[in-house]
């Protein structure tokens, strides 16, 4: 029984890391340009079969793929932000928000006509194979890909917090998403903010691509759109107000799911609802924390 459940823990701990990644990239463009962008896991999957194009294609080493890819990601975020976006800045929430949704809809539609069939179906994991420990006298296992996934997760939105709350960008995108106007008169280059807001959160999408892609997970067009969903609703659990309450919320949401489906040893009803068990649990919480559990409650001064 114990060794079942620590294994169920530590086979979440990809998705975990790989749904804090998309978590923090959604979370960047919502504080820098009020917006929820439906297009991230379009991106993300986008990165994702860049990657595997240039391990087809060159016969690159993964990392080196992944790092091509990732800069490729970047400028494709600056890019939407500079050539869209700061175009129709004064446009209102739901305005950009069906921007980000046409954005699905051409990435999705274009993937197949660049890429082709000729793309493989999967990504290779970064490490193969597994790790075994012992913990009380049971075998736990974890796959060096998830390893190396965490590491990776650990150093990434480590560096991005210590710029966030360390650095004069940090400074910028904290002012910035406190509100624009008053960012600009004070002398913050919010164009340049949220410029590379949205390329790292590219960033971030094509690593999150990746790191799950690596599992043996078919890849599709759409095969990002379960993580992009869950990271909308850790945002909202964890607060939108706070960059760290999106990427606790992250951490809780997959957990959750791996926990209850644990209890489906005892009842096929937890396996086949755990999903909608753990989201009804966050609809709850929601109804009692509107803000979210790190979220604070704004009071506008007239």
């Amino acid at each position: 029984m114990l060794g079942s459940f620590l294994n169920t823990i530590t086979g979440s701990l990809l998705i975990i890391a790989v749904t804090m990644m998309a978590t923090m990239g959604i979370a960047l463009i919502f504080k820098t340009s009020t917006t929820t962008n439906f297009a991230q896991g379009s991106i993300a999957a986008l990165g994702a079969y860049v990657t595997t194009f240039l391990l087809a294609g060159t016969n690159l080493p993964l990392w080196v793929a992944l790092i091509l890819a990732v800069l490729i990601g970047t400028a494709l975020g600056v890019l939407v932000d500079v050539g869209i976006f700061r175009r129709g800045r004064n446009v209102n929430i739901v305005g950009k928000q069906i921007i980000t949704m046409g954005l699905v809809s051409i990435i999705i539609a274009g993937i197949p006509m660049v890429f082709g069939a000729d793309i493989p179906p999967n990504l290779p994991p970064f490490i193969p194979g597994n790790f075994s420990f012992d913990v009380f006298g049971t075998e736990v296992t974890i796959t060096y890909h998830a390893m190396v996934s965490i590491v990776i997760t650990a150093v990434v939105l480590g560096l991005l917090f210590f710029l966030l709350y360390r650095s004069k960008w940090g400074l910028g995108v904290r002012v910035t998403a406190s509100r624009e106007s008053t960012a600009e008169l004070v002398g913050v280059n919010t164009f340049v903010i949220t410029a590379t807001s949205w390329g790292i959160a590219a960033g971030l999408a094509v690593i999150a691509a990746v790191m799950l892609g690596g599992t043996g997970i078919m890849m599709n067009p759409a095969f990002m759109t379960r993580i992009q969903v869950n990271s909308f609703l850790a945002g909202i659990l964890g607060g939108f107000s706070t960059f760290y309450g999106p990427v606790v919320g992250a951490v809780l949401i997959p957990l959750s799911v791996a926990v209850v489906g644990f209890f489906g040893r005892f009842s096929p009803f937890f396996q086949d609802w755990a999903d909608v068990i753990v989201y009804v649990i966050m609809l709850i919480i929601i109804l009692i924390k509107p803000q979210g559990l790190f979220g604070k409650k704004i009071v506008k001064k007239v």
